[in-house]
């Protein structure tokens, strides 16, 4: 299933794409910033969902609508038309956000095996990247030689069978007994955040560093565009972007032993915060090789923070609580989002430069 989910070509050239249906940097960021907004509203609902019924439900739905999704995309030519596309594949993150990670845990938790949580999670997180990478390369030569629409046709049908898969999961025994939803436990999360302020530094801090390298994620096809790269060599550039992110998601666990979940976040922080001024201030095709360091970071910080999240967290509000930390991610990216219009006002280049401007005033503040 992860396979399938990853294997998506039009990633590679999906802001090219998006261009030449009309669609501008600030259209984009807008849209970015609809798609946080619904995340924000929806995701602790569904987390709470996700804890109070089977968790497989929830991933296939999610799956199913991020097909929808792509099929919207490949016949929209305006802003509307996007904006509905981006909305359904929200609703699908929302469905799938925690709800896999619980499923996973509980799955091994059932075996006497959750302490080998962050092992498989960087070993699905391998597989999907694998995936991109074959998606990267055959979405770059697709796009060489034909339509960017055949792309899309190609990603339709890898979630189609992603949907199918899905319907194969099985749910693992639950320790704790269906309750009716309160209010109390759409905010059992955050009050489970706040109650542990290391905890919650590390969350704020995690939030932040992948908060800004969405944009990394979203906007280096028009960066390297911008600094004269031939599409024929962005294949390589996404196989890179990650490619480099394999080693961290396989090697965190060996990590911890070196250091702690907060040294590792703040080494992390600078370097994502200085590659971001790197980008912006000395723009040229090198950047692409710090895009590349950033992307190791990011690879790294993901399964290290989740396996302080699921080893910390209660199992009743497992999914809830990884759901109020994806609604402070898409709220940083709702924030950042508004600087990155500003920048981009001016160029793609001063947008790069504000956001790791506030990145590094972040961390310089915890030292």
């Amino acid at each position: 299933m992860r396979w399938f989910e990853a294997l998506i070509p039009a990633y590679t050239i999906e802001r090219l794409f998006w261009e030449s249906r009309g669609i501008t940097i600030q259209e984009v960021v807008y849209i970015e910033i609809l798609y946080a907004i619904i995340v924000v509203l929806l995701e602790v609902p569904a987390g709470v969902l996700a804890d109070h019924m089977e968790r497989r439900r929830l991933l296939q739905l999610g799956i199913a609508l991020e097909w929808c999704s792509f099929v919207v995309l490949l016949w929209s030519f305006s802003f509307l038309g996007f904006a509905i596309a981006i909305s359904l594949s929200a609703v699908g993150a929302v469905c799938r956000s925690g709800t896999e990670h619980a499923l996973l845990y509980e799955t091994l938790e059932q075996g006497g095996m959750e302490s080998t949580f962050e092992r498989w999670v960087g070993r699905l997180n391998a597989i999907g990247l694998v995936a991109a990478v074959v998606a990267a390369f055959s979405g770059s030569l697709l796009a060489a030689m034909f339509s960017f629409e055949l792309n899309y046709i190609v990603s339709i049908g890898s979630l189609f069978f992603a949907t199918s898969c899905s319907l194969l999961l099985v749910e693992p025994t639950r320790t704790t007994h269906d309750e009716v939803m309160t209010w109390r436990q759409l905010r059992a999360g955050f009050y489970f955040l706040w109650s542990d302020r290391l905890f919650l530094t590390l969350t704020v801090s995690f939030v932040l560093v992948l908060g800004a390298f969405n944009f990394v994620e979203e906007f280096w096809q028009l960066y390297a565009r911008d600094v004269r790269v031939p599409i024929y060599w962005f294949g390589a550039i996404s196989t890179g972007l990650l490619l480099i992110q394999i080693p961290g998601q396989l090697l965190a666990p060996h990590l911890l032993r070196v250091a702690s979940a907060e040294r590792w976040h703040r080494i992390i922080g600078w370097g994502i915060g200085i590659g971001f001024l790197l980008l912006g201030s000395v723009p040229s095709p090198f950047g692409l090789i710090w895009m590349t360091i950033m992307a190791c970071f990011a690879g790294v910080i993901e399964p290290i923070y989740l396996g302080v999240l699921h080893h910390r967290v209660p199992s009743a509000i497992r999914a809830t609580t990884e759901s109020s930390v994806s609604v402070l991610l898409h709220g940083s990216i709702i924030a950042l989002g508004l600087l990155f219009v500003v920048g981009a006002e001016r160029t793609l280049f001063s947008a790069f430069l504000m956001i790791g401007a506030v990145v590094c005033l972040y961390h310089a503040k915890k030292m």
